[in-house]
This record gives structure tokens, C-alpha cells and sequence, in this order.
């Protein structure tokens, strides 16, 4: 069976995981089990692609690690987007993705609950609880759906179970 990371980039899913599998071992990790880093590539792509039949007039990733929902929003044609971290080095690594990728994504260093980044009106925010955030994810949650209330923005927020992504996303327009 095709996954959905092989036939959104067909010809580009190996250098991807390549990439993510760089990074594991530049944070000096333990190796990881590469079954287990295309499972997360594949639940990115396939948030990535789900959100992507909102038809977002724009969209801002918050905490986007290498940014893999954003650049799949990309790749499907949705041009008008940034992804945020707090991380340098692993926006390089995204950064490095995205040029190979040849997609249109911004990416911003920043710490969004210091410097939170200007929304547009419509634009779609995806959020995560940032692996540095030392709050409760509810807490986390609870922030940023304020933020979006309060300014009128839809709100896409990927809940972490055990630190990896789960699956069944919790999508709400405001």
C-alpha cells in the first residue's frame, strides 16, 4: 500500500525522512527506528492534507518542528503560509527541507508566547505544544484558543498523547 507521504512527494519522501533522521542525530538522540519517523511523516502529511480541505485563506504553524503539516499545505498549492519555531536549528533543517521541496513556506524564529506573530483575518492557525514549553498542555491550549477567539481565526490544534502527534485532530472554526 502507498501512504499518503509517498504520493504527496513521490519523488521527494526519502530525502525528507533523510532530512528528519539528520536531525535526530544532530540532538544527539539514541537512533530511532525509521518505521517509527515514517509514521510521524505520515501523520504530518496527512494533517497537512486535511487541513488543506479547509481552503485557508492563509495559515501560520506555530511550533512547527520541522513543519511538516505546512509544507504539505504548500506542495497542495496553499502558498500563503508561515511556520514558527523557537528553535533555530530545527528551522534549519526545515528550511533545508522546504528549498529542497522547492515549496513557498516562510519560516520565523520565535518564541510566539513572547512574540506572538500578526494573524490576518481568515488565516488559519496550527498549533502544537512546544517540546520547550515547560506548561500544561491544557494551559498551552487554552492560550491559544483565546488568541484566536479574541482576533477571529480559525484554530487547528494538534494534541500531543505520549509526545508524538495524535492522529484524530481536534479542528474547530471560530
Amino acid at each position: 500500500m502507498v501512504s499518503r507521504l509517498e504520493m504527496v512527494f513521490p519523488d521527494d519522501w526519502q530525502s525528507m525522512l533523510n532530512v528528519y533522521k539528520d536531525f535526530i542525530y544532530s540532538t544527539g538522540s539514541q537512533p530511532v527506528n525509521e518505521n517509527l519517523l515514517l509514521i510521524l511523516l505520515e501523520i504530518g502529511v496527512r494533517f497537512g492534507e486535511r487541513l488543506s480541505r479547509l481552503h485557508p485563506d492563509g495559515f501560520v504553524e506555530i511550533g512547527c518542528g520541522l513543519a511538516i503539516p505546512s509544507l504539505t499545505l504548500a506542495k497542495l498549492g496553499h502558498t500563503n503560509g508561515r511556520a514558527v519555531d523557537i528553535d533555530p536549528k530545527i528551522l534549519s533543517y526545515a528550511e533545508d527541507m522546504r528549498d529542497h521541496l522547492g515549496c513557498d513556506l516562510e519560516f520565523q524564529c520565535r518564541d510566539v508566547f513572547e512574540d506572538r506573530p500578526e494573524l490576518q483575518k481568515g488565516e488559519l492557525l496550527i498549533a502544537e505544544k512546544p517540546a520547550s514549553y515547560k506548561k500544561n498542555i491544557l494551559e498551552v491550549e487554552y492560550n491559544i484558543r483565546n488568541w484566536c477567539v479574541i482576533e477571529g481565526h480559525n484554530l487547528a490544534v494538534i494534541p500531543l498523547i505520549y509526545g508524538y502527534r495524535y492522529p484524530d485532530l481536534l479542528l474547530s472554526e471560530m
